[in-house]
C-alpha cells in the first residue's frame, strides 16, 4: 500500500518498491522544520538527508520542499505527500504491531514520562504491567511535559505520562495520578511545615527542570501570586540534583509530595504545600488521537483505570 503516489518518473514506472527510509526522512524534515534537525533526529549527517530528499523528489517527479534561511517548508505537493506518507508509515507500524501480537509476541511500547513520575510512580505500575503481560517490552524516556507531547505527536513515542490538562484535539488520555506539589528548602527546624512568609529571602533561586516542565510553570505562577516574581531559576537535569541542591541550601525546589516522600533529604527541609490552584496537578497517560492502542498499551490503560 505504499505505492500511493503516481508520477511519470522512470523509477516509479519500473515497479520497484519505494524505499521506506526516504519516507521516514521526508517526514522528519517536515516535522523538524530543517534538514539539519532531521539529521539529528535520524542520527545521520545532513548530506544524507539532502540526498534522500532528492531521491524521493526524483522518484515522485515533483519538488517536495523549499529551503530558505529559516529552514524548510513543504510545497503544495509536499503538503499532500506528507499526509499520505504519514498515513502509510503509521499503517506499517500498526501492521507490524498487529502481526507481532498475532505471533504471540509484543511490540516494544515506547513510553515517556516526567522524571518525577518515573521515579515515584512508575515502578509499581510497571511491575503490575509485567504481572499481567509477562512478554511486554517497554522502553522509557524521561523529559518534561512539553518535549514529551512533541515526541508523541511526532510518532517517536507511543504514549507518555504528562501533566494535564491535555489537548483533546490531538491526544486521547486517561488520568493516571493526582499530584500535590510541595515547596522544599533548607531549614534548621527539620520536618516543620512552613508558610509563604518563611520563604528564603534575597537571591535564593528556584531549582527546576528546563522550560517545558509543568511543575516549573506551576511553581513560578505560585511565586508570582505570593509577590515573589523576582525569583530567578537555576535549571537542573535530574530530580535528585534538584532536591539535593535544595537540601544544601542552594535554592528552593517544588516537587510532587510523592517524590519528596521517597527522598531522605526532603525530611531535613522545610516544606510548604502549594495552594490547590497551583499545587493540584493531574498526571495523564496520553497517546495520539489517531492511533489505536496496542496490546501492551491497552493493558497499561486498564491498570491505570483500575
Amino acid at each position: 500500500f505504499l505505492e500511493f503516489i503516481i508520477s511519470n518518473n522512470d523509477e516509479m514506472n519500473s515497479g520497484t518498491p519505494i524505499d521506506v527510509t526516504l519516507l521516514h526522512t521526508f517526514r522528519a524534515v517536515v516535522e523538524e522544520g530543517s534538514f539539519s534537525a532531521a539529521g539529528a533526529r535520524l542520527n545521520c549527517v545532513q548530506s544524507n538527508v539532502t540526498a534522500r530528499i532528492k531521491r524521493l523528489e526524483g522518484r515522485l517527479g515533483a519538488r517536495l520542499l523549499e529551503r530558505g534561511r529559516v529552514g524548510a517548508k513543504t510545497t503544495p505537493f509536499g503538503a499532500l505527500t506528507y499526509d499520505r506518507v504519514s498515513d502509510a508509515l503509521d499503517g506499517l507500524s500498526n501492521m507490524e504491531n498487529d502481526l507481532r501480537e498475532a505471533a504471540g509476541s509484543s511490540s516494544v511500547l515506547r513510553l515517556g514520562a516526567m522524571e518525577t513520575t518515573a521515579a515515584a510512580r512508575l515502578p509499581k505500575v510497571l511491575a503490575s504491567l509485567r504481572q499481567r503481560c509477562p512478554k511486554a517490552q517497554v522502553s522509557l524516556k524521561t523529559a518534561p511535559t512539553g518535549p514529551l507531547l512533541d515526541l508523541v505527536w511526532r510518532h517517536e513515542l507511543d504514549a507518555a505520562f504528562v501533566a494535564g490538562p491535555i489537548d483533546k484535539d490531538r491526544f486521547h488520555g486517561v488520568r493516571a495520578f493526582n499530584e500535590e506539589l510541595v515547596a522544599l528548602w533548607r531549614s534548621e527546624t527539620a520536618g516543620d511545615d512552613g508558610e509563604v512568609s518563611d520563604l528564603p529571602e534575597l537571591g535564593l533561586p528556584l531549582l527546576a527542570f528546563p522550560e517545558g516542565c509543568s511543575y516549573r510553570g506551576s511553581a513560578q505562577a505560585w511565586l508570582r501570586s505570593a509577590g515573589r516574581a523576582d525569583v530567578s531559576v537555576t535549571e537542573m537535569g535530574s530530580l535528585d540534583a534538584i532536591i539535593g541542591c535544595a537540601a544544601a541550601g542552594m535554592g528552593l525546589s517544588v516537587v510532587p509530595r510523592a517524590a519528596a516522600d521517597r527522598s531522605p533529604e526532603a525530611a531535613q527541609m522545610q516544606s510548604y504545600a502549594l495552594p490547590k490552584a497551583f499545587g493540584d496537578v493531574k498526571t495523564f497517560l496520553i497517546w495520539r488521537y489517531d492511533r489505536e492502542p496496542g496490546q501492551t498499551l491497552s493493558r497499561l490503560i486498564q491498570i491505570l483505570r483500575s
